[in-house]
């Protein structure tokens, strides 16, 4: 709003340069073949007619850019009608004087002026109000793309923290250490202590706790008790396979290059290489 649309760039004033010259040139030949004017004193009735409506136009911008009112662009428009129009007669009676001659009355010559002068004025308001709506459509773009920048940004955050969170979460679950088991077997709830619990072996979603009692089935993943089973008194021996070390009676060779573990009550577990390389890491074999 501080700068003129006509300054925005120098294309835009050599445009606006050669529009009113030919603004100028017209309402000269006009004048030249409606008043009786010679060519260069008509000619310059155009010019200095149309270097006042440049400047009350180039004025009126920032009123009417300012202060968007009905009533206010109606002042100023007939503020400047009047001014021009004023202009006008004191140049031809200028010109009159200089060149010792009477051209055709002004009042003969007023509605011709009067209509060239409103022409070009409603001309010169539409483009400011089209200037006036970009200039508010970009702002609004503006405004939008910034919505949306923020509106990105914060949603960005947002699924950050949640991450975060969520490690923070994982990794408190991960430190912490089960002291006991509880399974819900209909209306009855069982608590395993970790000390009865012989293995876990893996059955698809669910997991079968092994208890010198019976066997119970809990929904939850052997990764869950991997990670929360104390690690000293529990090994994954295989990965449908979690034993307590105090169970275990002996490790036999089973096949070729294959092992099986036997625990104290007789149950036999298939063993892998990387249940094998725990198994002699923390017993010592």
């Amino acid at each position: 709003m501080d700068t003129h649309p006509i300054q925005v760039s120098s294309q835009r004033w050599m445009v606006a340069i050669c529009l009113l010259l030919l603004v100028a040139v017209v309402q000269g030949l006009f004048l030249w073949n409606y008043a009786d004017e010679g060519l260069w004193v008509a000619l310059t009735d155009g010019v200095i007619s149309t270097a006042v409506f440049a400047g009350l136009a180039y004025w009126a911008w920032y009123v009417l850019g300012f202060v968007n009112s009905s009533i206010i662009t109606l002042s100023v428009s007939g503020l400047g009608v009047c001014c021009i129009m004023l202009s006008s007669f004191f140049t031809q009676w200028g010109l009159e004087t200089v060149t010792e001659t009477v051209y055709t009355p002004f009042a003969m010559t007023f509605p011709f002026r009067l209509c060239y002068v409103l022409l070009m004025w409603s001309i010169v308001l539409l483009w400011y109000r089209l200037q006036l709506a970009a200039e508010e459509r970009e702002d609004m773009d503006n405004q939008l793309a910034s919505l949306q920048e923020t509106l990105i940004e914060e949603r960005r955050k947002a699924e950050v923290n949640q991450i975060e969170n969520n490690q923070e979460k994982e990794a408190e679950a991960i430190n912490e250490s089960l002291d006991r088991i509880t399974v819900k077997d209909g209306t009855k709830i069982h608590l395993i202590e970790l000390a009865d619990l012989l293995c876990i072996q893996s059955c698809g979603d669910y997991v079968t706790l092994i208890t010198p009692k019976g066997e119970y089935i809990k929904e939850q993943t052997m990764k869950y008790f991997e990670t929360h089973l104390p690690e000293a008194d529990f090994i994954r021996i295989h990965r449908s396979a979690i034993v307590q070390v105090k169970q275990i009676s002996r490790l036999e060779l089973f096949g070729k290059e294959s092992y099986q573990l036997i625990l104290k009550n007789g149950l036999r577990l298939k063993v892998s290489n990387s249940g094998y390389r725990l198994l002699k890491e923390r017993l010592a074999l």
